[in-house]
């Protein structure tokens, strides 16, 4: 058939679909009833649709490139301004998948878990299957709803002040040290980790680990025997991600840990896999942690509860920054134990971040916190041991309502992994002893000089004490030790008058 004939018998079949027939006709061809005219209400007809938004995705993805170079250059700090900039994106194309992602990252920054999820929500709708979206999202769940738990935690009000005289009863004996660090088996081509599975890594110090009711530190690597870094590519010579065996978790038992912090800007290099198995390798061999929201170390020592809890400034953990937040949770802690531990990871890092500043400190964009407001906020709430740790070298310390504070314990061991030039080679191993409620009796330190590529050794030149003391003049009222390295409370009038009698 010609294309004409057949164009004109399809107008003919359309034309005959579409036209109108009359009632009576229809009811006769087709046997139905008489279709009633004169009072049927007539059907409304639904308003068209709006026009499809015009959509400009070249302008889109320019302004998600330029968010996304902003939070390269200015992490936590451009979170704003990207944020800014998605939501410009999206003006331009509302179906711009990658201004979605990059939108629910950024919020996540911002601690804006709700807005997060929203903004993947509407991902999702577009594109379920966007790349890693089926990972990270159920985890942005997770996180707001620990988020929104924390906002849920009531208020203390006004608590009473801290005792600032030692109560009679049991004494706690405490060793701490700093950033623990034994090599990085990923990746595996530039893998470097101590002989005899890091078992003698600690022999140089062990003596000063022992002998305590709790000796801790804060471990900075993933306990995982396999998987890629989230964080960073296999090739990236700029970002640090760090995982050893899990059966090094034996060598930490070995040398004294019995308590440790997991929550710092490393233990999630390797995502929530690698969260799990550290936790899972401390547990094997009966190390207590606090990391994740929720992971608080519980024990019980000498008939006393003793809580350590875990602060950070990243994702996923108790952050520094909230101190809200903080002030709720260690006096729920203070509620139920008779003593409470703080560890925090925070401050700036590095060779020039000493010094212990009045206000927040802000590192490559990231606001690390205001560590001495942190700290004291946490003892008026409850703590009654504050230990830092993240710059990476040793910080000030200060006697607090009678409660001991140290900003930084520095490095304490690595392998080729931290650099070991001038100050952050050198650290201590603290021991402090504390009434039953809390009040700090007395403290030792045992300076520290890490050998390459990563041993600690105790250090006869006594740099560690050295500058400690060097830095409680600086920084605060006056050195807490003496030239020994030993601190002693005074004997109370009361203790002296019934010492006497």
């Amino acid at each position: 058939m010609r294309w004409a004939a057949k164009a004109t018998l399809l107008w003919a079949a359309t034309a005959v679909a579409c036209r109108t027939v009359p009632s009576a006709e229809r009811g006769a061809d087709l046997d139905l009833p008489p279709v009633r005219t004169a009072t049927q209400a007539e059907v409304p007809v639904p308003p068209p649709s709006p026009p499809e938004p015009v959509r400009d995705p070249k302008a889109a993805k320019t302004l998600v490139e330029q968010g996304r170079e902003i939070q390269r250059t200015r992490g936590e700090g451009g979170a704003e301004e990207a944020v800014s900039l998605y939501k410009a994106a999206l003006a331009k194309d509302h179906r711009c998948e990658d201004a979605y992602w990059e939108l629910g990252w950024s919020y996540q920054l911002l601690d804006q878990w709700s807005e997060a999820i929203l903004a993947w929500d509407e991902l999702r709708k577009i594109n379920a299957r966007y790349p890693e979206l089926d990972k990270h999202y159920p985890i942005a769940k997770m996180r707001r709803d620990q988020a929104e738990a924390l906002a849920q935690l009531p208020d203390p009000g006004t608590l009473p002040p801290p005792e600032e005289d030692p109560r009679d009863g049991p004494r706690i004996k405490i060793n701490a040290v700093g950033d623990v660090m034994m090599g990085r088996a990923w990746p595996e081509e530039r893998a470097t980790l101590p002989p005899s599975d890091a078992m003698d890594l600690f022999d140089g110090v062990k003596a000063h680990l022992g002998g305590a009711d709790i000796t801790f530190g804060n471990l900075e690597t993933v306990l995982a025997d396999d998987g890629p870094s989230q964080k960073c590519g296999p090739k990236s010579t700029k970002c640090f991600a760090f995982r050893v065996p899990t059966k090094y978790a034996e060598a930490l038992k070995s040398a004294g840990f019995t308590m440790m912090s997991i929550a710092n800007n490393h233990t999630g290099d390797f995502g929530p896999e690698g969260r799990v198995s550290t936790i899972e390798a401390l547990d094997r061999v009966g190390i207590s942690h606090s990391g994740p929201v929720g992971d608080v170390a519980s024990v019980e020592v000498n008939g006393l509860r003793i809580a350590m809890v875990a602060f950070s400034t990243g994702q996923a953990v108790l952050r520094v920054q909230d101190l809200d937040i903080a002030r709720k949770v260690v006096a729920d802690l203070d509620r139920k134990h008779d003593l409470v531990i703080v560890s925090f990871h925070g401050g700036a890092e590095g060779k020039d971040a000493a010094r212990v500043p009045h206000g927040e400190e802000i590192f490559y964009g990231e606001n690390r916190g205001n560590v001495r407001e942190f700290a004291r906020t946490v003892v008026d709430a409850g703590a009654d041991l504050v230990l830092g740790h993240g710059p990476h070298l040793l910080r000030g310390s200060e006697i607090y309502k009678g409660r001991f504070i140290i900003y930084s314990l520095g490095n304490f061991s690595s392998w080729e992994t931290f650099s070991l030039k001038g100050a952050l080679a050198i650290t201590v191993v603290l021991q402090v002893e504390l009434a039953p409620n809390g009040v700090l009796l007395g403290a030792q330190v045992v300076p520290v000089k890490i050998e390459e590529p990563g041993r600690p050794v105790v250090d006869p030149k006594g740099e560690g004490l050295q500058l400690l003391r060097q830095l409680g003049r600086e920084d605060f009222s006056g050195p807490v030790f003496d030239e020994k390295g030993r601190y002693q409370r005074a004997a109370t009038k009361a203790a002296a008058s019934k010492v006497g009698s």
